[in-house]
């Protein structure tokens, strides 16, 4: 979710509690959100993207170099990443992005040359990162005050991913080159110390930032202290998660600045975020079955059939300017089964995205945070029913491999008995916490006929972990 800040994708990390899929639309967003208004792609605020500078004609940089100075006033060759009115936003050696009046920044022959990765580690090693280590590979810059052993996997991720990454996206026919500039990660220890060095919203894991092109995160999370192995696995599906934003940006696939639909952003680097959790603490590879995104979207798929959809989810999540953790979630499952059952439809629609110049993208934004030009680009690659669509979604969802990363923890079992034509006498359903299983209790309860619901029995029962509520739900409905 671009939340983190104006130009950051951060990623919520994924929560236990009530999992219920209210993404951003409602009925009169997904209203407006028809072909009743015509497209509206053009260019963004800047401010919209972090960009202190007012919006104006936007121009092509055509790879022009001009003379300004760094962050630290040092004078360096940039290249011009884009113009916008009387400023330009120019490419600095060490690979962030930063506006310049055009009158300050004389153009020069001079040749650009990317900062060394030593170079910008001398750099960011003052302040509040003196005392940092840092370790360098081909593509990559990390400095760190965490554990070796987080630092270590960290890189082992990061520099798998990257060659998978590319092998699947020269698979789609679009064109990638090389990082023009080291990618950099810092990594803090703790939660404190990464909010002092940017304060970014509750929950945030870490996020990639456009502007600078570096990933930022911590390692200790208040999940260590009380299930060890889950922090541990949802610090590596982050690390997956922003190190795909930072490498789609870099090689070529997501030009920076450029907005894409939030759905297919958030929605791609979920798909390329899986991680395994055996000894070796590794990428899973792109488009393998994200555990924690499933463990979200378990309790709706539990209470939707697939022949009964409304095409509402898949609108939802299509149109939202932003995206809640669910909506990441279901994010993750639209793309997962557009890539693998509508795969050269698929490809077209990043093929599409990948032309979006920078800041360029649909403006147009109707209440409550609907964008209707990101609906009407997903019916053309995808057709119109969308009910069909969400059908087929949840059937390719219901049949994915799926480990409950919270099996171990207490689940809870509601049963239901009542005599009620043309119904089973007992129903019976597992889930992660009290308010899960109660809601549903109450559902079923409400759909018992009224002279036979007196007479209903309900109730909700706590088991250790999901094995034993579940061997439990199976016996029970077998009448023993």
């Amino acid at each position: 979710m671009c939340g983190a800040g104006p130009a950051s994708c951060a990623c919520p990390a994924a929560v236990r509690g009530p999992l219920i899929c209210c993404l951003l639309a409602i009925s009169a967003g997904l209203a407006a959100a028809d072909n009743s208004a015509p497209p509206e792609s053009a260019f963004v605020d800047p401010l919209t993207l972090g960009l202190n500078i007012p919006a104006a004609t936007v121009s092509s940089g055509d790879g022009r170099r001009v003379v300004t100075n760094d962050d630290g006033d040092a004078p360096v060759v940039a290249r011009v990443h884009i113009n916008v009115g009387a400023h330009r936003i120019v490419l600095l050696p060490d690979g962030q992005l930063v506006a310049r009046p055009i009158a300050q920044t004389p153009e020069t022959d001079r040749p650009f040359e990317p900062a060394t990765r030593e170079a910008i580690a001398r750099r960011l090693l003052v302040g509040r990162l003196t005392g940092f280590q840092t370790k360098e590979t081909v593509r990559y810059l990390y400095v760190y005050n965490t554990s070796q052993t987080f630092a270590d996997v960290t890189s082992r991720i990061l520099e798998t991913m990257f060659k998978g990454v590319v092998a699947h996206v020269q698979a789609q026919k679009i064109e990638v080159r090389a990082p023009e500039t080291p990618l950099v990660v810092i990594m803090f220890r703790t939660e404190a110390e990464y909010q002092q060095h940017r304060r970014v919203p509750e929950g945030t894991g870490a996020y990639y930032d456009v502007l600078t092109n570096r990933i930022v995160m911590y390692e200790e999370s208040p999940l260590w202290r009380i299930k060890p192995e889950l922090a541990v696995q949802q610090a590596l599906c982050t690390i997956a998660h922003e190190g795909a934003h930072q490498i789609l940006h870099n090689i070529g696939v997501q030009q920076r600045l450029s907005v894409w639909p939030m759905w297919l952003s958030e929605g791609l680097a979920e798909f390329f975020a899986p991680t395994t959790m055996d000894r070796h603490m590794k990428w899973k590879g792109a488009g393998q079955v994200n555990d924690l995104r499933m463990f979200e979207l378990e309790q709706y798929l539990k209470s939707r059939s697939a022949d009964e959809t409304s095409g509402q989810l898949v609108a939802q999540t299509v149109g939202a300017e932003r995206l809640t953790s669910t909506g990441y979630a279901a994010a993750w499952g639209l793309t997962n089964y557009l890539a693998k059952a509508q795969r050269p439809a698929f490809h077209a629609l990043v093929r599409e995205a990948s032309r979006l110049r920078p800041l360029e993208g649909p403006r147009r934004v109707v209440p409550p945070g609907v964008v209707p030009d990101n609906v009407r680009v997903f019916k053309q690659h995808f057709g119109d029913d969308l009910a069909e669509i969400e059908r087929r979604l949840i059937l390719h969802l219901k049949n994915l491999p799926y480990t409950d990363p919270f099996a171990e923890w207490p689940h809870y079992v509601a049963l239901v008995e009542a005599a009620a034509p043309g119904r089973p006498r007992r129903q019976a359903n597992v889930f992660h916490t009290p308010e899960q299983a109660e809601k549903w209790r109450q559902e079923m309860l409400s759909q018992v006929p009224e002279p036979q619901r007196a007479a209903a029995q309900t109730v909700v029962r706590e088991f250790p972990n999901r094995l034993l509520a579940e061997q439990f739900a199976r016996q029970w409905l077998r009448g023993r």
